[in-house]
């Protein structure tokens, strides 16, 4: 099936939209066909404080309604021990809430064909909770989105992941490392380091990953960077799937 037919068989649905490229770009293609379609953005302590934001703008622009849903996730016990499982609890409490909010109407998110050749736990709670991912049905990959993106209009960003994603499993998570975290990559970005950005910590150390182009430019703000309360920090070229195997920053 097409994208087209697939979204016409989801009509009135309601799109998680976190903030991201393809959720934007989902809900842009609703948009385009003219369908009944509304958008919930979760917000809490693992999303990056921009990306909500960044989401109800682009409601807004399109004139879809929009909510965001406050979650804490740190009110679930096990995420803040950081099991390897992680992922998979968070969406499956994520998603339930959006389900929640959405009465009745199918919920749709912007997993792709792509996402299924990776480790995604998180792909399960979608799947036992009934979650429509169209760019998936219709194998729709992440160059394909990019390139329908730039033509519905919707910005193309450098990808994202939630701030847990950070912090190596077995590692307890706390608000503190978490905002800790945002700060630095806020930071970074308003000193213009483009593309992709990961500042990962372990016991207070931080590891700042970025792409190879921008380290010497990171590096010099190393001094403001340990005054948000690294005790050491070190800087890489950032690697795909680098969340995936991510462990504790060697003493």
């Amino acid at each position: 099936m097409t994208l087209s037919e697939i979204l016409r068989e989801h009509s009135s649905a309601l799109v998680a939209l976190s903030g991201g490229t393809d959720s934007m770009t989902l809900l842009a293609a609703f948009v385009k066909e003219g369908l009944p379609v509304c958008a919930a953005t979760i917000r809490s302590e693992f999303t990056p404080p921009d990306e909500a934001t960044r989401a109800e703008h682009f409601a807004r622009r399109l004139g879809v309604n929009w909510r965001v849903i406050d979650v804490s996730v740190l009110s679930e016990e096990r995420l803040q021990f950081n099991p390897p499982d992680r992922c998979y609890i968070c969406k499956k409490l994520i998603m339930t809430k959006i389900l929640e909010a959405a009465d009745g109407k199918t919920v749709c998110d912007g997993t792709h064909a792509d996402d299924a050749a990776e480790e995604r736990p998180g792909r399960k709670a979608l799947t036992e909770l009934g979650i429509v991912s169209p760019f998936t049905l219709a194998g729709i990959g992440k160059k394909e989105i990019i390139s329908l993106a730039k033509e519905l209009g919707v910005p193309v960003i450098p990808s994202s992941s939630c701030l847990a994603t950070r912090i190596p499993f077995g590692e307890e998570i706390t608000e503190d490392s978490l905002k800790k975290i945002a700060e630095a990559e806020s930071f970074l970005r308003e000193k213009g380091i483009t593309g992709m950005l990961r500042v990962r910590l372990s016991s207070g150390r931080a590891v700042i990953e970025t792409e190879n182009n921008e380290k010497a430019r990171a590096e010099l703000y190393a001094d403001d960077l340990k005054t948000i309360g690294f005790s050491t920090i070190a800087f890489r070229e950032y690697k795909t799937g680098g969340g995936n195997s991510w462990n504790r920053i060697e003493q």
